[in-house]
C-alpha cells in the first residue's frame, strides 16, 4: 500500500471530469481536496487544512484562475500556485505574473507524468518556503533574545562599573589616608586588580608615645573587600584610641569581623605596637608570611613566624600570650609583607620564595629603599608572568620612626 504524503493539494476546476483526473493521478500519493469553483477554493484555503499546492484552471465561470490565485496569495501566501490552462496568451501570462505567484503552468489536457513531476517540484518549493519561514521566525526569536540579553548585559555592565567605581573610591580613601606619613616607614602596595585586598593602617597616640600599625591581607577583591577594609579601619582606629595591648586589639578586630562580615571573608594580618616609654615593640601575626628583623646592612637577624589564624576565621579566639615583645634598642629594621610577594611565580613556574627575598634585602645598596629594590628583583623574577595576587610590603626603621614620634 503506497505511503500518502502529509501535504495537501487543492485542485480547482469547474469540470468534474478534470477533478476526477486529479484524483486518479494524484490521489494515491497525496491528500487531495477538489472543488468546482473559485469561491469554494477560497473557503478551503481559509479552513483548517494547510494547503501546500493549489492547482487551478484558468477559465472558470464567476471567478477566473488569476482572480482566484490573487486572493489565494492573500489568504495563504505560502501555498505554491500552479495554473492549468489550454490556451495561454501573452496578455494572460503578463497579468498572471503581475498579480499572482504562479510557480508553474500545466497544459490542458495534461499528461499524468508531467502533472506528477510538476507536483513534486511544487511540493519541494513549498517545503523550501516553509523552511525559510521557520528559519526567519527562529532568527527573529534569536534576535529578540539577543536584544534582551544585550539589554541585561548593558545593565550588568553599568552595575559592575558603578560597583567598581564605588570600590575604588572606598579603597582609595583607605589606602590614601589611613596611615601616617612618618619618617622611617616605607610602604608600597601593588594590587592585582584595581581594587585589592592588601592595606596598611596606622595610628599615633595623642601624646605620640604609642604607635600602632596593621598590615592586612583581606580575601577577595572589589566592593566587598573595600567595604570590609573600611570596617576594619574604623574598628582599628576606635580600638587604638584606648591604647590597648596588641592582643586585645587583635581580639576586637576579630570580633567585629565575625559579627559584621559574611563567613569566608577573613584577614591575614600583622599588628605592631611601639611603646616609647617602655621602649618595647610588640608584634602579633595571624596567617602572614614570616616577619624579619634586619640589621643595618639588611641581613635577617631574626625571623618571626605567624602563630595565629587570620582575623575573622573563628568567632571566639584566645590571642592571649600569642604576641612577641622585643626591646626597641635591639632592633634596627622590621620587614613585613603579604603572601603575594613570596608566591609570585617566575620562569619555570618557580615562586619568588624566602631565599630570593632575603637575598634582595641583603643586596639593597646602602642608602637605597629596600622596598623598591625587593620589588625590582620580584619583577625581574616574574618576567612575563602575570601578577597572581595583591602584593604589599613595608620596612620600619625603628631608630628613625622613634625619633619622628618624639
Amino acid at each position: 500500500m503506497p505511503v500518502i504524503s502529509p501535504d495537501t493539494i487543492l485542485c480547482v476546476d469547474d469540470d468534474v471530469n478534470i477533478l476526477h483526473m486529479f484524483e486518479r493521478t494524484l490521489g494515491r500519493k497525496y491528500k487531495i481536496i477538489t472543488v468546482l469553483s473559485g469561491e469554494l477554493a477560497l473557503k478551503a484555503l481559509a479552513g483548517p487544512a494547510k494547503i501546500a499546492v493549489i492547482i487551478s484552471d484558468y477559465i472558470m465561470p464567476g471567478m477566473d484562475g488569476i482572480a482566484l490565485l490573487k486572493r489565494a496569495l492573500e489568504i495563504s501566501p505560502d501555498t505554491v500556485q500552479v495554473m492549468l490552462t489550454g490556451n495561454l496568451n501573452p496578455d494572460v501570462s503578463i497579468r498572471a505574473i503581475n498579480e499572482t505567484a504562479i510557480f508553474r503552468y500545466l497544459p490542458k489536457p495534461c499528461p499524468a507524468a508531467v502533472m506528477q513531476k510538476v507536483v513534486l517540484d511544487a511540493l519541494a518549493q513549498y517545503r523550501l518556503i516553509i523552511d525559510k519561514r521557520l528559519a526567519e521566525q527562529e532568527l527573529i526569536q534569536k534576535n529578540l533574545a539577543l536584544a534582551a540579553s544585550n539589554v541585561e548585559l548593558a545593565k550588568q555592565k553599568y552595575l559592575l562599573e558603578h560597583e567598581l567605581n564605588m570600590a575604588k573610591t572606598v579603597y582609595g580613601n583607605v589606602v590614601s589616608y589611613q596611615h601616617d606619613r612618618l619618617d622611617g616607614l616605607n610602604y608600597a602596595c601593588f594590587p592585582k586588580a584595581e581594587v585589592g585586598g592588601d592595606f596598611l593602617l596606622t595610628y599615633t597616640g595623642g601624646d605620640r608615645q604609642t604607635f600602632y600599625l596593621m598590615l592586612g591581607d583581606l580575601t577577595g577583591h572589589g566592593l566587598q573587600s573595600a567595604l570590609a577594609i573600611l570596617l576594619v579601619a574604623d574598628c582599628f582606629e576606635l580600638a587604638c584610641q584606648l591604647q590597648p595591648d596588641i592582643e586585645t586589639l587583635a581580639t576586637r578586630i576579630n570580633a567585629k569581623m565575625r559579627g559584621k562580615l559574611p563567613i569566608g571573608l577573613f584577614c591575614a594580618a600583622a599588628l605592631v605596637k611601639l611603646d616609647l616609654p617602655r621602649r618595647r615593640l610588640t608584634l602579633w601575626q595571624g596567617g602572614m608570611p614570616d616577619a624579619y628583623f634586619l640589621n643595618e646592612g639588611g641581613r635577617v637577624v631574626q625571623s618571626m613566624a605567624s602563630n595565629n589564624l587570620p582575623l575573622g576565621v573563628c568567632h571566639e579566639q584566645n590571642f592571649a600570650g600569642t604576641a612577641g615583645s622585643y626591646p626597641l634598642n635591639e632592633i634596627e629594621n622590621l620587614f613585613l609583607c603579604t603572601d603575594g610577594l613570596g608566591e609570585q611565580l617566575g620562569a619555570g613556574m618557580v615562586p619568588f620564595g624566602d631565599r630570593r627575598l632575603r637575598d634582595a634585602l641583603l643586596d639593597t645598596p646602602a642608602g637605597g629603599s629596600r622596598v623598591d629594590f625587593v620589588m625590582a628583583r620580584l619583577r625581574r623574577h616574574q618576567h612575563s608572568h602575570e601578577q597572581s595576587d595583591d602584593i604589599a610590603l613595608l620596612e620600619l626603621n625603628l631608630p628613625r620612626i622613634c625619633k619622628a614620634l618624639e
